[in-house]
């Protein structure tokens, strides 16, 4: 595998800080950042003078309906999604047609995504056949390469979770939650509220979440380490804090949508602004940026969720519920987080980068000290440009085409390879 030198980036390191220095890669791994370093014989060289050079950004939380809706989306067309917003791994969830619940699919599918872009993990049914009856067979399952656990799409069953907490625990595998009660949720499809009221559609209220958070956080308590996903609302976050402080190992994490929007921005019935759980008020939307700035939230991720034109065209009432990601995950967070300064660019490299590594056992990755994986996101802080219309993804369902964003990818890279550079 040929050398490459990044030169004169402003390197951004959760565990070294943040200098302007080059970097060499050795055999897919960070061999060195100094200062000043000559390109050995043969190196190729990138010239990162202007940008932010980042450990390699992790998705947490990424839907690539394959199998069953490979219309939708397939674990290569995800992948090179991903490669193009610049994120050099993603995590899998396992609500796919049929359900990752397998020790033989899951090593079927990880042997596909060995060919894709970036690296490819997968999540793994919690409960036996993802049908929230049983615990699944978790050992197993690890064995087979799951680097987490989670039914979601659906929340994990009261009777099992905290059997669900302790094995996960025990196996050192993380515990993903969607946290939703479903019987408060009913037939809403938006937030309970005046964007709601004003379109004449059934609203999901804040209970429906805030009640599983609790429920989830009291069984972390006395039982084990559990992780909850796509928080939304400010009693969550107010949740998550105070358990943190009490030092219960509890993680959280939130995204882009969350913090960008809010369901005052829903002007008609356009499906593309429908997701679960969905857009909130703007004192949640507050609450989640507060979250993000003071730690309270550990991580954020897209909850990438493509679905068919033809499906999102039904409008609100009857379109499945989701948006896509992946490619404007890190836009996103550099224009509405760093430029903002609602965080600093170190904060960022641990919610993309250092924070997702660590919930995943990946020891290799979310830092660019010597030694580590060469996966790498190169950020260009100055180039400005609009949400397209097309998407690299199969799918083109979001709420934020048009949209002027700052802080595109200029590069990305995995393994010491290329694997995107802007046009």
């Amino acid at each position: 595998m040929p050398e490459l030198l990044i030169k004169n980036g402003l390197i951004i390191d959760p565990l070294a800080g943040e200098a302007r220095r080059d970097l060499l890669i050795r055999h897919g791994r960070i061999a060195r950042v100094s200062t000043r370093i000559s390109a050995p014989a043969g190196c190729a060289v990138y010239d990162a003078a202007g940008l932010w050079v980042f450990p390699g950004f992790i998705d947490a939380h990424v839907h690539a309906r394959e199998p069953g809706a490979e219309g939708a989306e397939t674990i290569t067309s995800a992948a090179r999604a991903a490669a193009a917003g610049g994120i050099t791994s993603i995590l899998l969830m396992p609500n796919t047609a049929p359900p990752m619940a397998s020790p033989a699919l899951l090593k079927k599918f990880a042997a596909r995504a060995k060919r894709a872009p970036v690296n490819v993990y997968f999540s793994a049914a919690a409960t036996a056949g993802r049908s929230g009856t049983g615990v699944a067979g978790l050992a197993a399952l690890k064995r087979a390469g799951a680097r987490a656990f989670t039914d979601d799409g659906s929340c994990l069953p009261g009777a099992l979770l905290v059997e669900l907490v302790r094995k996960a625990g025990a196996l050192g595998v993380a515990l993903m939650d969607h946290p939703e009660n479903f019987s408060r949720t009913g037939n809403g499809v938006i937030n309970a509220g005046a964007a709601a009221r004003m379109l004449g559609l059934p609203g999901i209220p804040a209970e429906a979440e805030a009640l599983a958070v609790l429920r989830d956080i009291l069984a972390a308590c006395g039982c084990g380490p559990i992780h909850l996903q796509h928080l939304s609302l400010a009693a969550s976050v107010l949740a998550l804090r105070l358990a943190k402080k009490a030092g219960w190992p509890v993680t959280g994490e939130t995204c882009p949508h969350y913090f960008s929007l809010c369901d005052a921005d829903i002007k008609r019935d356009d499906a593309d602004y429908k997701m679960k759980p969905p857009l909130r008020r703007a004192a949640d939307r507050r609450a989640v940026i507060a979250g993000i700035a003071d730690g309270t939230i550990d991580i954020l991720a897209s909850d990438h969720a493509p679905h068919e034109h033809r499906f999102k065209a039904k409008g609100f009432k009857s379109a499945p519920f989701g948006i896509i990601g992946l490619e404007t995950l890190a836009p996103l967070c550099v224009t509405e987080l760093v430029l903002k300064n609602r965080i600093s660019r170190l904060r960022l490299a641990r919610l993309l980068s250092a924070n997702p590594a660590r919930l995943l056992g990946l020891k290799k990755k979310g830092s660019l000290a010597p030694g580590s994986d060469a996966d790498i996101t190169v950020i260009d802080p100055r180039t400005t440009r609009r949400v397209p219309e097309c998407f690299v993804s199969k799918s083109s369902n979001s709420p934020f085409k048009g949209l002027l964003l700052r802080g595109w990818p200029a590069a990305t890279i995995v393994a010491g390879r290329v694997v995107y550079s802007r046009p």
